[in-house]
């Protein structure tokens, strides 16, 4: 009986330790996140413009470390959203997601960014909300749902160093995309650079250029990418 207790505790503390335990962001990115609004736990950067972003976060990530990404990409006044995630588990956010979207008509347009397993999510509402997302961008992840039939457009942002996803295996999911995408590659990039946190995998690829570096090139290429879109978007 004594053995079945212990065994019954060891099993309790893994779960807990899965469920709370999580990557925690840098300071520097939780002191940009202090300056987004905080509303029911996801944090927005509000604008006036009618093309909104979206951004699902990594597995068991601190919301917060994202805080630079969404800096960046709200720079020109767009709205962003870093949706709350059930444990820090973006797969679950699908729901979750679109309530956002359903209940912020005044965004007329979405652009779905998601990192790692935020590609989950990303790609689940791109199917079921084709009419309100105009495009998704992929950091580090794939299209895991069958998006090449959607009249949206979607970006692919790799990692050089990526030892977490592999680029291999991400490219056997290519077939996935729609047909308007793209697919790019950081040089000197790991799979945790995409967001501002130490990684609690030690199988990630060593970063030859800093987290922030990565953000702004990843940003670069989604302006880059997405600005006819964009702009079609805003004047419509």
């Amino acid at each position: 009986m004594a053995i079945f207790f212990i065994i019954i505790g060891i099993l309790a503390v893994f779960i807990l330790s899965v469920l709370f335990y999580y990557n925690k962001a840098f300071p520097k990115a939780q002191e940009i996140a202090g300056e987004m609004d905080v509303i029911d736990g996801d944090y927005w950067f509000f604008g006036e413009s009618k093309v909104g972003f979206m951004i699902f976060t990594g597995a068991q990530t601190d919301e917060s470390a994202y805080a630079y990404i969404a800096y960046l990409l709200h720079g020109e006044g767009f709205p962003v959203v870093i949706p709350k995630q059930p444990f820090q588990m973006s797969a679950f956010g699908t729901k979750h997601g679109m309530e956002i979207i359903d209940s912020h008509t005044e965004i007329e347009q979405w652009i779905l960014v998601g990192h790692s397993l935020g590609g989950v999510p990303v790609s689940q509402i791109a199917a079921a909300r084709p009419d309100r997302v105009i495009g998704a961008a992929f950091l580090a992840t794939y299209a895991s749902i069958n998006l090449s039939s959607l009249d949206i457009s979607a970006i692919r942002i790799i990692a050089e160093n990526d030892g977490i996803m592999n680029n291999d295996r991400m490219s056997r999911f290519n077939h996935n995309l729609p047909k308007d995408s793209a697919t790019v590659m950081i040089e000197g990039a790991n799979h945790q650079g995409f967001a501002a946190y130490n990684s609690r995998s030690k199988h990630d690829g060593e970063a030859m250029i800093s987290w922030q570096e990565q953000n702004e090139l990843s940003v670069r290429y989604i302006f880059d990418f997405f600005g006819e879109q964009i702009s079609e978007a805003v004047t419509n």
